[in-house]
């Protein structure tokens, strides 16, 4: 199943958070529109915190990493937070092999819009 990660995907408001899920596989041919969905949502007025919800991807390689890092870099440049909402085992297992797997802060899927607040910066 490939990536949904196209501008129709599915994203949710909440204050100065916004929320993009993002399902499927992410690899070389849909990382670059995870990370333009991210920096998208992040272009809202008000946006302090864009949460990935990854919780529904099954394939994560290094080019969703590579992108995730270039929307993180972007972000922060313009004082928007990143967070990671409960990604799934792929994305984990792909981010600890790299050694990444503490970069990011994690929020549960569930609480993703209203727990962000409480997620660390790193």
């Amino acid at each position: 199943m490939p990536g949904q990660t196209g501008a129709n995907g599915p994203r949710s408001d909440c204050g100065d958070t916004v929320v993009v899920a993002v399902q499927g596989e992410i690899d070389i041919a849909t990382a670059d529109d995870m990370r333009d969905r991210l920096l998208a949502a992040a272009s809202e007025p008000g946006c302090a915190t864009v949460v990935a919800d990854l919780s529904e991807v099954e394939f994560f390689d290094a080019s969703g990493v590579r992108a995730l890092m270039a929307a993180r870099r972007r972000l922060d440049a313009d004082g928007v937070r990143t967070v990671l909402g409960g990604p799934s085992a792929a994305v984990v297992r792909t981010l600890e092999v790299l050694g990444l797997a503490g970069l990011f802060p994690v929020v549960p899927p569930t609480e993703a819009a209203f727990s962000v607040g409480s997620a660390s910066r790193r």
